[in-house]
């Protein structure tokens, strides 16, 4: 396999010259210490750390250590990127934009950032991203194939390592991704269902971690009946992955389901405020806290959409909760007007972003600051010559340089 050229930038090339024209000279006068070498590489972007990388053996050692990619993934925790993948041309493809320039001004308009691309000749769903790393969702029923597998993906490098295949003989498999902060491991959450006759009840709860050497799908128990939400409804908050879904049989109620990615329990949370909550309702994470927003209306949203209701979970043991009706500005009918838009989540400073499903020329992302009740429109250029493939637009994504477990 051909490796790719790495081109260094005179920006990288100057970084480089400072950390190691002293040592081939023996000159320790001046000379940087590693710790702050380290320091200061942590704040550069992923694409650069690949090419560092390349320098010389050494650096490709220093660079790949837990030490650095630990500091260097806390590091991008602080600065999220909003992440962009669409399936085009034979490729998976990811772009992402710092969430600091979502801030709309008069020329609003931003150029994204290539990440990678990664061979793939179907189209295929994707889970909500995870720690800077996701995962296919369903590629049975999307690919047609009976031996196709899932993938995890590390979008920031462009590696990505196909999955066991799920022991079951059922067609539908719905994917989640977890990880646990903790003990700092990623989980797979797959659920299968019969296709044929058609059911909505998940039978089988299989979990596979990920990192282990050979990694097996092992079953867990699920005591209550239930079947999921199709929509990108799931979250992972502290270590606990939620997903919404309905429940089966006589006791068709929406539920949160909570699986703990260290005990690979699941939870229920069945409440009767919950009644009215269907599809397409999105989870959130509010500043910490798990938060629900069902639009008033069915189907995708758009500038006919008069607003939506916001659930905040105060506390998940008690079930308490805070209820809030947002109704938008007369503004959100002329710039969204006929473009569909599903919704994201929450940025740090709290405004809620909304996207469309398809890629357009132009493509447009809305900002909703619900303390200001005021709306705004930003541009997104850099996708290229692409038109009308589904795109998945995810918040909270953080640059992660670590080899896929």
């Amino acid at each position: 396999m051909k490796k790719r050229k790495q081109c260094v930038s005179k920006e990288e090339t100057c970084i480089i010259s400072s950390t190691t024209s002293t040592k081939e000279t023996g000159d320790n006068y001046g000379q940087i210490p590693m710790d702050i070498i380290l320091k200061i590489l942590s704040r550069v972007p992923a694409k650069s750390i690949a090419r560092f990388r390349c320098v010389s053996k050494d650096w490709g050692v220093t660079l790949c250590r837990p030490y650095f990619t630990d500091l260097f993934l806390k590091m991008s925790s602080l600065s999220p990127c909003l992440l962009f993948t669409f399936h085009a041309e034979g490729k998976w493809s990811f772009f992402s934009l710092p969430e600091s320039m979502l801030i709309s001004d008069q020329k609003s308009s931003r150029v994204v950032d290539s990440l990678s691309h990664v061979p793939i000749d179907y189209p295929i769903r994707v889970c909500v991203p995870v720690c800077g790393m996701l995962c296919t969702k369903d590629e049975w029923d999307l690919s047609g194939k009976k031996d196709a597998r899932m993938m995890i993906c590390n979008p920031s490098t462009g590696g990505f390592k196909l999955l066991p295949k799920v022991k079951t003989r059922r067609r539908r498999v719905l994917t989640y991704l977890g990880y646990d902060p903790v003990e700092k491991v990623y989980k797979a959450l797959c659920m299968t269902s019969c296709e044929r006759p058609y059911s909505q009840k998940t039978e089988q709860h299989q979990v596979l971690t990920l990192g282990t050497g050979k990694m097996n799908w092992r079953m867990i128990e699920c005591s209550v009946s239930h079947y999921p939400q199709s929509q990108h409804n799931e979250i992972c908050i502290d270590g606990v992955l939620y997903y919404l879904a309905v429940g089966s049989g006589c006791w068709k109620t929406s539920m949160i389901v909570c699986f703990d990615i260290r005990s690979e329990k699941l939870k229920f949370i069945v409440d009767e405020a919950f009644k009215d909550i269907k599809s397409p309702s999105t989870l959130i994470n509010c500043k910490g806290k798990l938060g629900i927003i069902h639009p008033n209306a069915s189907g995708f949203m758009d500038g006919k959409s008069s607003g939506f209701a916001l659930w905040v979970i105060d506390d998940i043991e008690k079930h308490t909760w805070c209820k809030n009706i947002i109704m938008f500005p007369s503004l959100w009918w002329s710039l969204v007007a006929g473009t569909r838009v599903r919704i994201i989540g929450t940025t740090g400073n709290g405004e809620i972003l909304f996207s469309p499903c398809v890629v357009s020329i132009p493509f447009y992302i809305f900002c909703y600051n619900m303390e200001t009740n005021s709306i705004g429109r930003i541009e997104i250029k850099g996708f290229g010559p692409v038109m009308d493939q589904k795109i998945y637009t995810f918040l909270n994504h953080m640059e992660n340089l670590k080899l896929i477990p």
